[in-house]
């Protein structure tokens, strides 16, 4: 019942992220902690529905801070290796979306610092850089081009100044800011030469 998916692949304890009932997904999981196993407890927590999206997924995707917290917090107590916490922040659904991309495709700035911040303390720096920072939907957008593509100047300010700190090279910048996708990017371009980004703006090009 706990691990029991619809006709869309969907646990109750995807439906309680996605529809932003925090008590829902605390009594879910307290049923969990009594009647699951060790590793059925982690296939609740990573288990995907039918786009490939986990409860971690859905709380990016919608305004809920405070459930995607919360599945963290479950996470960090049962998930008992950094590979599976790190397929938990980095796992990407059919479109090749991580909950990264999601939370800034959709504006949600302290979803995306939540998250941002939940890397540092599980990623390696080789993850945060190539995975999170750079890491490419199945058309080739980082969230860098989700960000820019919505025209949410903030969020695109926050992974700027999250590139400033982690990615260590210029090579890395650039690639972030020039970097190719399948998609126009003229408003890319527009909103990088208005800010003047040192010297690597005189390479930006529209693809």
């Amino acid at each position: 019942m706990l691990l029991g998916t619809d006709s869309e692949g969907m646990t109750a304890w995807h439906w309680a992220a996605r529809c932003v009932t925090l008590e829902m997904l605390q009594k879910i999981y307290e049923w969990a902690e009594e009647k699951l196993t060790e590793e059925l407890k982690s296939e609740l927590l990573l288990g995907t529905d039918s786009e490939g999206m986990t409860a971690w997924h859905r709380a990016a995707c919608h305004d809920t801070l405070e459930i995607l917290k919360k599945v963290y917090h479950y996470s960090e107590e049962n998930l008992t290796t950094d590979e599976l916490k790190s397929k938990l922040l980095l796992g990407t659904d059919s479109e090749g979306m991580t909950a990264w991309h999601w939370a800034t495709w959709n504006g949600k700035l302290e979803t995306l610092q939540q998250i941002y911040q939940c890397g540092e303390e599980i990623l390696t720096t080789e993850e945060l850089e190539s995975k999170l920072l750079l890491g490419t939907d199945s058309v080739g957008m980082t969230a860098w081009h989700c960000a820019a593509d919505n025209g949410n100047l903030e969020t695109l300010q926050q992974i700027y100044q999250c590139a400033e700190e982690k990615l260590t090279t210029k090579d890395l910048k650039s690639k972030m800011l020039i970097g190719h996708r399948q998609r126009g990017n003229d408003r890319l371009a527009l909103c990088c030469k208005e800010w003047q980004f040192r010297d690597v703006t005189k390479n930006l090009r529209v693809f």
